[in-house]
């Protein structure tokens, strides 16, 4: 029975209906009519304090700061709802904090007292009964861990539906054969250190593009999609075997748009290059190679201190160029549909900047959304957000993105085709980068050629 029913039950009994009365009415034991009877004063507590109609558990006494925390965290996420906001764990676990923040220092003294059974993850600063303020050290304050997080899906019904999804496959056999064989005799008889040896993918970016699942409560049938933008632009990414990631290329459909108008485009956190369709071409590689790769790797290894002998790996898509070559550089070409197995920047680069862009780009759109509430302003409309969501902003977020990324995290991802340079430095563990991906890593996740 759910808590509305149990409150019916309740005042049918208030009203002088007898237990087998209310028991034949609601079809069950009278033993559980009984049962619900003692429990009357946590079911009425918790029907007061719930946001959602179809909650069965009774919950005892919590922290009154996390209870208004929470629901003014759930009316949140159903006004995000009503906007077509997608959210992920992330942005909803720090706008618990923020909110929990904000109480606390409008009211500090609310916690003083009013707690008996606080839940495991529900971390406070009080002492626990029975023991002494002297003797125990205080705990730390609520952190909208993880924990916490997954009771308030179960207290509150919330639910992380998938918008669409999509399967890839690849040639495992000339993935290992390539990993165990042709790349270990380069590396053995060429004698090529970590930071020499690279690896050069470009992947599409929708950077207007909505995540692929947000939450909603089990009220909302499903989840209407929102028909965002579809500016899509490519990255070239390429790092080293040491962890190293050089600054990005970026193809645009337009040389000079607006938004950049007058910038110095040397400047920018990515190198500018330009096609009508924003896709890799033959020419633009070439520009890449000879104007982006070999100035930085250059200063690169002139730093480090090693000679210019460089290992380029790419794989063979049609719009890389075949003839690349330089004195000092070695290019080598994976075997066809291997990308996903061993490519360095396939095996969690790209994933984790993706995942990193995005939640910068939604933090971008809450704080909006939070401004025009502060604000009064119930104008606030999506798609006109989207429309002042210019390239230069996009430029700003993967400037945002590329500072966050840990070279442990561009390392880790050499591990299937160089497992024996891979230290063991956490950078994003491959459960954390699954995590991103699945949830909020919908920006084009699937390499655009």
């Amino acid at each position: 029975m759910t808590i509305a029913e149990k409150v019916t039950l309740l005042d049918m009994l208030k009203e002088g209906r007898s237990y087998a009365a209310a028991a034949r009415h609601f079809g069950v034991n009278e033993s559980t009519v009984r049962y619900i009877k003692k429990d009357k004063a946590n079911i009425r507590k918790t029907a007061a304090i719930t946001f959602s109609r179809s909650a069965k558990r009774v919950v005892t006494a919590r922290n009154k700061m996390i209870v208004r925390m929470e629901g003014a965290l759930a009316i949140w996420i159903a006004d995000c709802r009503k906007k077509n906001i997608a959210l992920d764990t992330n942005t909803i676990r720090t706008k618990a904090l923020s909110l929990y923040e904000n109480f606390a220092a409008k009211e500090p003294q609310d916690d003083d007292g009013d707690h008996a059974e606080e839940d495991e993850d529900d971390v406070l600063d009080e002492p626990q009964a029975g023991t002494s303020t002297d003797s125990q050290p205080q705990k730390q304050r609520f952190s909208a861990s993880k924990g916490w997080f997954a009771k308030f899906q179960k207290r509150f019904g919330l639910k992380s539906v998938s918008l669409h999804g999509e399967a890839a496959s690849a040639d495992t056999t000339a993935a290992e054969t390539y990993a165990n064989e042709t790349f270990k005799n380069i590396i053995t008889e060429d004698g090529y250190k970590p930071e020499q040896v690279f690896n050069m993918d470009e992947t599409g970016l929708l950077w207007k593009k909505m995540p692929s699942r947000t939450f909603l409560f089990k009220e909302e049938a499903k989840a209407f999609g929102f028909k965002a933008f579809k500016d899509r632009v490519t990255l070239v990414m390429c790092g080293n075997a040491a962890g190293f990631l050089l600054k990005p290329g970026l193809i645009y459909k337009s040389k000079n748009p607006c938004a950049l108008k007058n910038k110095n485009k040397n400047l920018l956190p990515v190198y500018w290059m330009h096609n009508p369709k924003a896709w890799i071409t033959k020419m633009l590689t070439s520009n890449w190679f000879h104007q982006c790769f070999i100035p930085q790797v250059s200063k690169y290894l002139l730093e480090k201190g090693l000679p210019f002998k460089i290992l380029l790996l790419m794989d063979n898509a049609g719009g890389h160029a075949t003839d690349l070559s330089h004195e000092g550089i070695q290019v080598e070409f994976l075997p066809p549909n291997t990308t996903s197995l061993i490519q360095p920047m396939d095996q969690g680069v790209i994933r984790a900047f993706k995942a990193l862009y995005t939640k910068n780009t939604l933090a971008d759109l809450i704080a909006c959304v939070d401004a025009a509430q502060d604000d009064e302003d119930e104008t606030f409309n999506l798609k006109a957000y989207w429309r002042q969501y210019t390239i230069a902003t996009c430029l700003q977020n993967i400037q945002k993105a590329l500072k966050e990324m840990k070279p442990a995290t561009v390392n880790a991802s050499w591990k299937k085709l160089w497992p024996q340079i891979v230290y063991n430095d956490k950078g994003f563990t491959p459960a954390e980068i699954q995590h991103c991906s699945t949830e909020i890593c919908a920006v084009g996740c699937d390499n655009w050629r």
